[in-house]
């Protein structure tokens, strides 16, 4: 079986500092193919709602996705407002597929970010 046929063998996060383009993005991950159930869209706070302790839910995933300089990154990042776009469970033709979707529709350069402090 080659890799690009299994399942589950790849995983991206993207974050994204508009909900327009993460939600964007997840549509056209969608229409490339990738199964929506898949796709996971984690909101940060917003003005109008009670801030959620993002910590917790990017603890439980740190050991899968994250390293912990990029956990703190995203939390950072979350409590400000973006929105994270998590797509788990994809073969090796469905992470090329995505990897220029997400890039394309506006996704945080966390690295360019910080060498514009």
């Amino acid at each position: 079986m080659h890799s690009e046929n299994k399942i589950g063998t790849f995983a991206l996060t993207a974050f994204f500092d508009d909900e327009y383009d993460a939600e964007s993005a997840a549509q056209k991950l969608i229409d490339a193919g990738i199964p929506q159930q898949a796709i996971t869209m984690t909101p940060g706070n917003r003005p109008d709602t009670a801030p959620i302790d993002h910590i917790g839910f990017l603890d439980a995933l740190s050991g899968i996705f994250f390293h912990e300089e990029q956990r703190a990154a995203y939390a950072a990042a979350l409590e400000r407002g973006g929105t994270l776009l998590t797509v788990q469970e994809m073969n090796e033709a469905q992470h090329y597929t995505a990897l220029p979707i997400l890039a394309e529709k506006g996704q945080i350069d966390f690295n360019e970010r910080e060498g514009d402090r």
